[in-house]
């Protein structure tokens, strides 16, 4: 979309620490237009988020002076704009409607930050997320189901679970970030050539996962393969991601799940539900993220 100058009722931002998206919405909900582009908490310059949307607003959105602005994402953290206390598990909408934290921006416009999610698990330590909650909510609301079982793909990995409305817990995986700093910064990735698709690799790597428990020891796995011709050398990084997704996968006690986020990476869980016999939906996470918005706004107008 490229429209210019368009006049709108409300602005949602999902503001994260390397990306940012905002959705220009009209008084009814719908998607007007929508800017995306690599503006995260780390490429804003001093700390100046207040600038930085304005760059973005200013000759895009005519009345930006005057619309609200609603934000989730890293940007309601330490290293965000504001930061926003998390809210404790179980949580429902109300929870979180009840913890936003309102301001008034420079230019006169309203702007609110959805809190994040802590959850403190059996050891006394705390897990937290910042953004996938609306996401998850906005899934309850658009499968009209309020008792589920939820995956978030990414960089760091969301299993979360809800019941009669709220979510009750949820666990991060590194998953992501451990494909990129294993296949960039170890000899398990150093001198590949080419990588090509190879599903029969990232199978092998799901199953081999999903059964270890040595993990940091069947990671050797994806040099010795390749060595002794078990997979091509051609194919070795769909190993290594078949091997880390499976090894997620395995925490896993429900027979379905929902896979929210982006096509490509949601593709690759769902292949390995399937190899591990697990029954997975898949929603695209823009609609989730919109629609969990969309209603937490409700909420919080008391609409």
């Amino acid at each position: 979309m490229t429209t210019k100058n368009i006049a709108t009722d409300l602005l949602i931002i999902d503001w994260g620490t390397t990306n940012f998206r905002a959705f220009a919405m009209d008084e009814s909900g719908t998607v007007i237009d929508k800017k995306e582009q690599p503006m995260g908490l780390l490429q804003v310059e001093d700390g100046n988020f207040a600038a930085a949307l304005e760059s973005v607003l200013t000759g895009w959105i005519h009345n930006y002076q005057t619309t609200p602005v609603y934000m989730a994402g890293m940007v309601g953290s330490q290293m965000g704009w504001v930061n926003v206390d998390y809210t404790s598990t179980p949580v429902g909408e109300d929870s979180l409607a009840n913890n936003v934290h309102s301001f008034e921006l420079p230019w006169g416009a309203k702007a609110t930050i959805i809190p994040g999610v802590s959850h403190q698990i059996d050891t006394g330590a705390f897990d937290v997320m910042r953004g996938e909650e609306v996401q998850l909510f906005g899934l309850s609301k658009v499968v009209k189901q309020d008792t589920l079982a939820v995956i978030l793909p990414g960089t760091h990995s969301k299993h979360a679970t809800f019941s009669h409305g709220k979510m009750t817990a949820f666990s991060s995986f590194m998953t992501g970030e451990l494909f990129s700093v294993i296949s960039k910064h170890t000899i398990l990735g150093k001198g590949l050539p080419e990588q090509l698709d190879s599903p029969y690799a990232f199978l092998k790597g799901v199953k081999e996962g999903k059964i270890t428990n040595k993990l940091t020891s069947t990671l050797f796995a994806t040099r010795t393969h390749r060595l002794f011709n078990n997979i091509a050398e051609t194919a070795v990084l769909d190993y290594l991601s078949g091997l880390l997704i499976g090894n997620e996968l395995k925490s896993l006690t429900q027979d379905h799940v929902y896979l929210v986020g982006g096509t490509s990476l949601c593709e690759r869980y769902k292949a390995a539900c399937e190899a591990l016999n697990i029954s997975s939906t898949y929603l695209n996470g823009d609609e989730c993220f919109l629609a969990g918005m969309t209603d937490l706004i409700k909420v919080i107008n008391n609409d």
